[in-house]
């Protein structure tokens, strides 16, 4: 659980150095360490894996608002291109619809393991924790095909998302794509790949990070 811990709250950290900066259409939320520990108003339907329920009883997901002042179920992390979408865990029932839940009448679909649950998204694609397997490993996938494997742990993969903030704000200066062509500047992929290898050998799984957020 050391581990877990760590990667917490290194993630919290990292996310309130450096702010999202505001956007005309949302106020930003953001997350901060909770003060005291809370009851989890999590569905009963969903199951929260020993990882995932400290992650949401010390990190607390404050959802972004509209300026209108409707509330949205997820914050916003801006990552250069696109943003990722955290659920928080009070709404994790809603983003299980047309994956473990599908239809109008919203049954169950038998080809979806109610142990995948979906924390988060980036491009509508859906960020999956396993949360029956040993150190929650985490997957994704594209326009609703195969999953596949993203990070080991949940734990490497808040380490991956800290360090991909730490590399965009410290060396790009929050800027990582071209302004006229808009593809990602030279060198980018690279310096994150390397950064990656340092807590992380598996090459596959490092490529596969990286293709779900900037593939």
């Amino acid at each position: 659980m050391k581990q877990i811990e760590d990667s917490v709250f290194k993630f919290i950290q990292t996310m309130n150095k450096y702010p999202q900066e505001e956007s005309p259409v949302v106020k930003n939320g953001g997350v901060r360490k909770r003060s005291e520990l809370v009851t989890l108003k999590v569905d009963e339907k969903i199951y929260l894996s020993p990882e995932l329920k400290f992650f949401y009883e010390h990190c607390e997901i404050i959802c972004d608002v509209r300026h209108d002042g409707h509330r949205l179920k997820s914050t916003s992390i801006n990552l250069g291109n696109a943003p990722l979408y955290l659920w928080s865990p009070e709404t994790l029932i809603y983003r299980q619809e047309g994956f473990r839940w599908i239809g109008s009448d919203l049954k169950e679909d038998p080809k979806w393991n109610p142990f995948w649950l979906v924390i988060a998204d980036i491009n509508d694609d859906p960020i999956v924790v396993v949360t029956d397997r040993e150190g929650s490993p985490v997957m994704a996938s594209y326009e609703s095909g195969a999953l596949f494997p993203i990070a080991n742990s949940f734990s490497d993969f808040l380490d991956y998302l800290s360090i991909t903030l730490e590399l965009i704000q410290e060396k790009y200066n929050g800027e990582i794509t071209d302004d006229e062509s808009c593809e990602l500047l030279e060198g980018f992929i690279e310096d994150l790949k390397d950064m990656l290898s340092k807590i992380n050998h598996n090459d596959e799984l490092i490529e596969n990070y990286i293709d779900c957020l900037y593939g």
